[in-house]
């Protein structure tokens, strides 16, 4: 073997000013365009819309364009930073000319937007300040030392970072034996490629759920606004935002449970504001504008082609959109809804039925009997919550603190809050497009006790629960928002000002539940809340001064704009030199990866091979900080795309062989190693001649290897055990795999 890695100097970690400039005009093309697209496409479609919702519709818009050009390219694994350059400048071009020839003729009317009662705005930018304070503490602790959560280690972050490498997006990629990530849908590592491809770093990445949370806020506001609403809305939907179940696992994180929730959240805003601007209903049904139908079907497509517990909203949605639009228009409606929901969120699915015969390989479809994976290996029971509707001792020991820890002490409030606004706008929404919304939420919230995985653990030990009531998190964020808008919360000038105390406390009860008030960073998120504050407040003023919005002059807007594009590239280049310099420094060193993922920072163009289930939830370290060396948790693929332990010396051996490994880290199953002080997986490898032991911190290893194995020469070393192959040893002993 002739290794062409390279160990880098540390110094090299960083961008320099050259490099960074250059991925940031890459990246500033990219959104250019694209924004300058959508800016287009939603003026000539929706030309009356401004404000929130037109800003929704034009995130929407730009999103899906990107999604959809990546996927082009990517597909003919042509997924480079030059052809996104070109394909983002070519479709903003585009949507140019299409403006000029076809604007104007789009007969979509303008939503209305009354006046908010001013204490109701002012407590709406105070909800915004206090929800990006709590978000910055887990984002600052990333900027710290890097993004550590299991899911973004495990395969968010490695799938983005293979797009940006060339990987074809139509493959499958294989990261663990446990719960077949490979076959998730992707959307949002699509999004984190695309700075990736710019900076060859992933100095973005910490902060793009920001940007989530912020459109997330923005469509909650848009849902209120036809009525006079808007800041109402906002605060509900910070509620949901804002609680712990979100911040703790998404702040900071390429976890992308923020990103599905803010899309919903965009098709129901798109929807209420196109319903608000067309009252009208026909014969027998509700008449949408055709273009609002189509943007929001973008906008659940993104979601769906996000995460899989999103399927159930946008499900719920087009069959609730199909039924009020009356036979007349059905067909019509199910078309331009479902029609670009599949182009942006069927693409994985397409994918997968295409790879296995199956879109959804973790369901074989019932009588269908479509191929699914086999899952040898159970990291733990995938219970779900209703396994445990009957269980007062689950409910009282795990179920309760959970959803104390997730909403707050006023959880039970809150439930009753998004639970009864959904049951009440069903029964006396008055319009019937509220009533779907109303059955949306209740049929998410019925899905989620039924999806799997919402209380795993052994049985009585739903340890899962409290990690996994994020999926809950659409038809919490759609209840709230939507609660002022219902008739009896806006009949009254007095229901409205109760409506909004109400929310108002129950907003205060979950941001002051809040762990991360006590988990440092306090400077940095009282300047970012202030910052929220002051920006409110210079938006305000200027627009007061008519300088601010469609009438101020052209030559003020570009100097303020060039003013914050200067101010973000300075922050951009602190940022990323204080995040390069210390990423990584010091992961997991209860869990021994500390030495393992510091040896990584500086190693490229290596091919690392990783093995042990603790290495299924850290491979990403391990890709290095330049993002260059291939990175696969080893394994052998089984029938129908399962994949599988490899349970030999001499198949590992072979399969390091055959894919060209220069390096290989070898971790340990349980959760905590304990007194664990080698592994199976360590020995076949040390004992090799062509390997050289680099570090060795406990049962965690790291190996050059300076000659390809050799299969024959395993002897008697031992197997994988058959608790080692099924999962049983990640929950038994911790010695339980000691060779």
């Amino acid at each position: 073997m002739s290794p062409a890695f390279t160990i880098a100097p540390s110094s090299e970690r960083t961008l320099d000013a050259g490099a960074y400039l250059l991925g940031s005009a890459e990246l500033a093309l990219i959104v250019f365009g694209l924004g300058f697209a959508a800016w287009h496409v939603r003026s000539t479609v929706l030309p009356g819309w401004s404000g929130a919702p037109a800003r929704v519709a034009e995130a929407v818009i730009g999103i899906a364009a990107l999604i959809l050009l990546a996927e082009a390219l990517g597909t003919f694994a042509a997924f480079e930073a030059w052809t996104m350059i070109a394909g983002a400048l070519v479709l903003g071009a585009a949507a140019q000319w299409a403006r000029r020839r076809y604007g104007g003729r789009a007969a979509d009317a303008a939503p209305p937007a009354p006046e908010a009662a001013r204490v109701a705005v002012w407590l709406a930018a105070v909800a915004c300040a206090v929800v990006a304070a709590a978000w910055m503490v887990p984002t600052l602790g990333s900027l710290a030392g890097g993004m550590d959560r299991a899911d973004t280690l495990w395969y968010h972050m490695p799938l983005a970072t293979r797009f940006a490498h060339g990987a074809h997006f139509g493959s499958i990629d294989y990261f663990d034996p446990i719960f077949f990530a490979s076959y998730y849908p992707s959307n949002s590592e699509v999004v984190h490629a695309v700075p990736l491809l710019a900076f060859d770093r992933d100095i973005i990445s910490p902060l793009l759920n920001l940007g989530w949370l912020a459109l997330g806020l923005t469509a909650s506001y848009a849902i209120g606004r036809p009525y006079g609403l808007g800041p109402q809305s906002l605060i509900g939907g910070a509620i949901a935002l804002g609680a712990q179940n979100l911040v703790e696992f998404q702040a900071g994180e390429a976890l992308n449970d923020i990103v599905g929730v803010a899309l919903i959240l965009c098709a129901v805003a798109i929807l209420v504001n196109a319903r608000a601007a067309r009252t009208t209903t026909g014969n027998d049904g509700v008449v949408l504008g055709p273009a609002a139908v189509v943007v929001a079907g973008l906008a659940a497509g993104l979601a769906a082609g996000t995460k899989l517990s999103f399927l159930a909203p946008v499900i719920a949605l087009f069959i609730g959109l199909i039924v009020i639009a009356g036979k007349g228009a059905r067909l019509r409606t199910a078309l331009w809804f479902g029609a670009p929901a599949l182009l942006t969120g069927g693409y994985w699915f397409v994918r997968n039925l295409v790879a296995v015969g199956n879109p959804i390989p973790f369901t074989s479809f019932g009588p269908l009997g479509l191929p699914t994976p086999e899952r040898v290996f159970e990291l733990r029971p995938g219970f779900s919550v209703f396994h445990y509707a009957t269980d007062f001792g689950v409910w009282s020991d795990w179920f309760f603190p959970g959803l104390d820890d997730s909403f707050g002490f006023l959880w039970p409030l809150v439930l009753a809050a998004f639970l009864g606004a959904a049951v009440y706008a069903l029964w006396r929404g008055a319009d019937p497009l509220l009533r779907v919304l109303g059955a949306v939420v209740i049929f998410t919230a019925v899905a989620y006790v039924f999806t799997p995985l919402t209380a795993a653990g052994e049985e009585g030990r739903p340890i899962a629960f409290v990690w996994n009531v994020r999926y809950i998190a659409p038809a919490a964020a759609v209840g709230l928002a939507i609660l002022p808008c219902l008739p009896i919360a806006r009949r009254s000038e007095r229901a409205r000002q109760l409506t909004l105390a109400g929310l108002a406390v129950l907003f205060a009860a979950t941001a002051a539940s809040l762990v991360q008030w006590q988990q440092g960073h306090v400077k940095g998120a009282v300047a970012a809340g202030l910052a929220v504050l002051a920006g409110f407040a210079a938006i305000h003023w200027l627009r007061a001064q008519d300088r601010w919005g469609p009438g101020a002059p052209i030559a003020w807007v570009a100097g303020l704009a060039a003013v914050v594009a200067l101010g973000a590239l300075g922050a951009g280049w602190w940022e990323q030199r204080h995040y390069l310099e210390r990423r990584y420094e010091n992961l997991s060193p209860q869990l021994k990866l500390a030495d393992a993922a510091r040896w990584a920072r500086d190693l490229r163009d290596a091919k690392v091979a990783v093995s042990g289930i603790r290495g299924v939830f850290n491979q990403y370290p391990f890709y290095g900080t330049d993002l260059s060396n291939q990175v696969q948790w080893l394994g052998r693929t089984g029938s129908d795309g399962a994949y599988e332990r490899i349970p030999t010396c001499a198949e590992w051996r072979q399969a390091l062989a055959d894919g060209g490994y220069t390096h290989v880290v070898t971790t340990y199953d349980p959760y905590n190693p304990g007194t664990l002080t080698d592994t199976k997986e360590a020995l076949w490898t040390r004992e090799d001649p062509s390997s050289k032991q680099i570090l060795r911190d406990g049962p965690v290893s790291v190996f050059e290897l300076q000659a390809p194995p050799d299969a024959a020469l395993c002897g008697d070393l031992p197997d994988l055990s058959q608790a080692e192959l099924d999962g049983e040893s990640v929950n038994s002993d911790p010695t339980a795999n000691q060779p």
